[in-house]
């Protein structure tokens, strides 16, 4: 039993913040160690006007769970954070890793892919992240939602759901601002022959003329009644991500979520933003290497005029005073205290590491 740590989720506590007054049970999920690893830029494919399917042929295996996302940094540019995807017109082989990535018009990284990036270029991979990963072994209900390049970790986690068990009920929906935008029709084609499965794609603006299938409108407003043993999976616009993990705990079905923030799949935004601030760092005080704009430095403080009472004790004649050793004035002189002594080096952990789980690579 705990005090203290309660969180928003059912079930849930943050132990940094609880305090344990009984004894405990902890059950810990196995998940892959984050390792670095090279890699190669092997193929570039354009699924929409907007978004590019990467490829990339790590130099060894590597372990992660669907899901998760890696830090990927093309040689000389800066890094990123993509999840790792399963091809959406076959199989999964393991031995390539498939990204999803959205081109950003002003971005550092994404304009240039097909042009200063290509196959045969250097990456270098580090993780895996993320906790919004697969739990196998279970026959609760799937939702899964995914809004824009979103759909890379969803599509991953349905496709290791059906591998696993071809007869569990799964809902996936799909969300896209345009309907070009809608890259998904190969993932679609293969999920149409699972009658337990039902496929919800939405698009905020939907044209005259296409198949009702078609949904126009918020992921969150097609959601299905969820109950207590529902387990959802969000990842996408972060606004989106909030959106659907309130109805979920309000419904106290169990949830799983990684928003694209700055700092995940993407990070082109945080980039601007970084920049912003150093150029206004530098105005203020300037930073050697960085070509900022030069600004006037803010004021230095004017010093006060002394006032009357100072300029008049100023000028009066000062008393010569001398100093008095401690032995005439009675007083004993004090030693200084010996430093205290340096802190034992804590114990070493001896807890047993257990293996990764594998999952990718090749």
């Amino acid at each position: 039993m705990v005090i203290g740590g309660e969180c928003e989720e059912p079930g849930m506590v943050k132990a940094c913040q609880a305090r344990v007054i009984t004894d405990l049970k902890l059950m810990v999920e196995p998940v892959p160690e984050v390792l670095t690893t090279k890699g190669v830029l092997t193929g570039l494919t354009a699924l929409a006007p907007d978004v590019m399917e990467v490829t990339i042929r790590p130099s060894k295996a590597i372990s992660y769970l669907p899901g998760q996302y890696y830090r990927f940094q093309f040689k000389g540019f800066p890094p990123r954070y993509f999840s790792p995807t399963a091809p959406m017109d076959r199989p999964f082989d393991g031995r390539a890793l498939r990204l999803h990535v959205r081109r950003v018009p002003d971005g550092r990284l994404t304009p240039r892919l097909g042009r200063e990036i290509q196959p045969g270029h250097p990456v270098t991979l580090n993780g895996p992240f993320g906790t919004a990963y697969f739990r196998p072994d279970l026959e609760n209900r799937l939702i899964l939602i995914g809004s824009g390049t979103g759909f890379a970790p969803i599509w991953s986690i349905a496709e290791a759901a059906i591998a696993e068990n071809p007869n569990r009920r799964i809902v996936v929906i799909c969300a896209a601002k345009t309907l070009s935008s809608l890259y998904m029709a190969p993932a679609f084609r293969r999920l149409q022959d699972y009658p337990n499965i039902k496929l919800i794609p939405t698009v905020s603006d939907k044209p005259p003329n296409v198949a009702r299938i078609v949904r126009k409108g918020r992921p969150t407003e097609f959601m299905p009644v969820l109950t207590p043993d529902d387990i959802v999976y969000a990842c996408g616009a972060p606004a989106m991500v909030d959106a659907v993990k309130d109805i979920v705990l309000a419904s106290g079905a169990t949830f799983y979520g990684d928003p694209f923030t700055p700092h995940h799949g993407g990070g082109e935004a945080y980039e601007n933003i970084f920049s912003k601030a150093m150029a206004w760092l530098a105005s203020i005080a300037p930073i050697p290497g960085l070509d900022a704009p030069r600004y006037k430095m803010l004021p230095k403080p004017e010093p006060q005029q002394p006032s009357r009472q100072q300029v008049a004790q100023a000028g009066a004649p000062q008393r010569e005073q001398r100093a008095v050793p401690p032995q005439a004035s009675g007083m004993r002189q004090q030693r200084a205290a010996p430093p205290p002594p340096p802190p034992l080096p804590p114990p070493a952990a001896s807890m047993p590491r257990r293996a990764p789980q594998r999952v990718g690579g090749y």
